[in-house]
């Protein structure tokens, strides 16, 4: 029985022997070298989480004032947190409200102006200018007319006839009467009055052949030319009255108006246009005067105080946005392809153990560099990398500018 005992273990070791020769010579062809290839070259273990780290940051804003002037206060310390909308500095705008108050009464000035030429009783007027213009139309076109083409009537050319011989004879004996008076009549009193009698005698009959010639229909072209421009006179005057009337009763204004009246009213217009913007223009000079926050955040630096006199541009404030916290990172070469704009990472802070904030992507830099100096390892120093900024998403407000910060990104 202990022989038998003594045998089976040589008889164990030969069966593993066998299976062992027949696992890699037996089997198909390569199996021995691909498990001999396995066991020098393990299976790589699939890749880890990207990670980095970086330190929180916040976006800065330079505030400054537009224009130049005395501050009279800063309403903000280092360190306050501010709001859009709250007032950070007032400067001084005493000049500017003197001369705002100045623009005002101007404006005020040029609107009564207007409102008296647009007044019921202008509009009266004008209407009333437009019912005599259509009658000095009426009226110079019969003048006109009448001067051109006039009717004969025998009876009336027989009149005129008669009155201008009565007429040429008086002419004739007045001058008779006029040559036979010796003297001079600035200093004679019967030359004078001989001379007086002439001057009418002269009149008449030049009144008794214009009207001969009237009636006869002998166009008289010195009278002629005298009515039609009358007549012309009435028509032109009638359109302009009429687009005045227009324009007062709201009308634009025609860009050929030439009119007394409307042009009149356009420059009144343009009077209380310019003193409107004006008087914007120094309500914005004095709002620039009050200097607010833009932003939410935290008074970072205060470089001005009251009294001090600074100009359009100066910095007086820094404020940190507290809605905007970033944290740049630097991805090796190599793993840089694993990031994503829009891609989700945690983030860790020592300050708070066991917190994970949220991240997103939002910059992926387009050329590589070398590994900033802080990177602990000079082997890490060695490397390239691409800088890759997260916006941070901090409701609580437990992030602050400078804590140091560890990246885990997810699976994009």
């Amino acid at each position: 029985m202990k022989r038998i005992r003594s045998l089976i273990f040589p008889v164990i070791l030969l069966l593993v022997a066998v299976a062992l020769l027949w696992y890699f010579w037996v089997r198909p062809a390569g199996s021995l070298g691909a498990a001999w290839n396995t066991l020098l070259n393990p299976p790589t273990l699939a890749s880890t989480a990207l990670t980095a780290s970086g330190t929180v940051e916040m976006t800065e804003i330079n505030v400054a004032p537009e224009a130049a002037g005395k501050i009279l206060t800063v309403n903000v310390k280092e360190g306050d947190t501010v709001h859009v909308g709250d007032v950070l500095a007032q400067l001084d705008d005493t000049l500017l409200k003197d001369q705002r108050a100045i623009a005002a009464t101007t404006l005020q000035t040029t609107n009564i102006a207007q409102v008296q030429l647009t007044s019921p009783a202008t509009i009266a007027s004008v209407q009333a200018s437009i019912a005599q213009d259509k009658q000095n139309i009426d009226n110079a076109q019969q003048a006109y007319d009448n001067q051109r083409t006039f009717t004969t009537n025998q009876s009336a050319v027989a009149n005129a006839q008669a009155s201008l011989f009565l007429a040429q004879k008086a002419l004739t004996d007045a001058q008779n009467d006029y040559n036979k008076v010796g003297g001079n009549p600035d200093n004679n009193t019967d030359k004078a009055a001989a001379y007086s009698k002439l001057y009418a005698a002269q009149t008449a009959y030049n009144s008794a052949n214009y009207t001969y010639n009237l009636w006869l229909g002998n166009v008289n072209s010195e009278q002629l030319d005298i009515k039609a421009g009358a007549l012309a006179v009435a028509q032109a005057k009638l359109p302009e009255d009429q687009a005045f009337l227009d324009v007062l009763n709201g009308g634009p204004i025609p860009a050929n108006a030439t009119g007394a009246g409307i042009l009149q009213l356009e420059q009144a217009r343009i009077a209380v246009q310019l003193a409107q913007a004006n008087l914007n223009l120094l309500d914005d000079e004095i709002k620039k005067m009050t200097v607010t926050s833009l932003v939410n955040g935290v008074v970072m630096t205060r470089n001005a105080e009251p009294g001090s006199v600074v100009n359009a541009g100066a910095i007086i404030l820094t404020i940190g946005r507290t809605d905007e916290l970033t944290i740049t990172v630097y991805v090796p070469e190599d793993r840089i392809g694993d990031v994503i704009l829009g891609q989700t990472a945690n983030v860790s802070v020592d300050s708070f153990p066991g917190v994970v904030f949220k991240s997103t992507v939002t910059y992926i830099s387009d050329q590589a560099e070398f590994t900033p100096r802080n990177v602990e390892t000079v082997s890490g120093r060695k490397n390239t990398v691409f800088a890759v900024k997260l916006t941070l998403s901090d409701i609580s407000g437990k992030l602050k500018p400078g804590m140091p910060a560890d990246v885990i990104f997810n699976p994009k």
